[in-house]
């Protein structure tokens, strides 16, 4: 590493045969990715030395237009002719939120990206599922957040639509319940949040 001059890995570098290396010489982790094509592609540009990246044939986005092809048969078959819950707006509200958590997780990030689910340590044998550094993510990671992101919704759903009645043991258990669930999903939120940025001052319960 101090050879190098570098205090963190992975780093991917290329030692030309002749002169000092460049800038260009170190693969761009952040910006490239990590995926074989990119660093394909950075080693012919580097060395011109072509590799051909074969990938065996991805069959999750027939597995999906699949399932979703066959639940909403399924559902038609249910509802018959009525297609009246296609105006009810909590099947829009769901599917608008499930949509959201998706996202809000990285979702599409490591879609691009295409991050591993989570990472072994070889040397001890731990798995981590949240990565420690702020440009990279996990599979596991995405979906830990989604979890805590939808308790959160939740907690604010149940303190919304609690009965109004103070005297209602029901209203205020209901209330308290999505109040406990706001701090103590948050506070993981954030607890999750230093985790990646090192220098956050701010948490909550931990």
């Amino acid at each position: 590493f101090q050879r190098v001059k570098f205090n963190s890995a992975p780093v991917i570098l290329h030692f030309p045969a002749n002169g000092k290396r460049k800038k260009e010489d170190k693969f761009d982790l952040e910006r490239r990715g990590v995926n074989a094509e990119a660093i394909a592609k950075w080693v012919k540009e580097r060395t011109e030395v072509n590799i051909e990246v074969i990938r065996p044939p991805n069959y999750t986005n027939a597995i999906l237009l699949g399932f979703f092809l066959f639940a909403v048969s399924g559902t038609l078959l249910i509802k018959g002719n009525s297609l009246d819950f296609l105006y009810k707006w909590k099947y829009w509200a769901v599917t608008s939120m499930l949509i959201m958590f998706a996202m809000t997780s990285g979702q599409m990030w490591l879609h691009i990206r295409g991050a591993p689910f989570a990472h072994v340590d070889r040397n001890t044998g731990k798995t981590s599922f949240i990565h420690g550094g702020s440009s990279m993510m996990f599979v596991a990671e995405s979906y830990i957040v989604a979890v805590v992101n939808a308790v959160i919704a939740l907690g604010f759903i149940m303190m919304a639509d609690a009965p109004k009645d103070p005297t209602n043991l029901n209203s205020k258990y209901m209330s308290y319940g999505g109040l406990g669930l706001v701090v103590i999903f948050f506070s993981l939120l954030l607890a999750i949040f230093r985790m990646k940025h090192r220098g956050y001052p701010y948490s909550l319960l931990f």
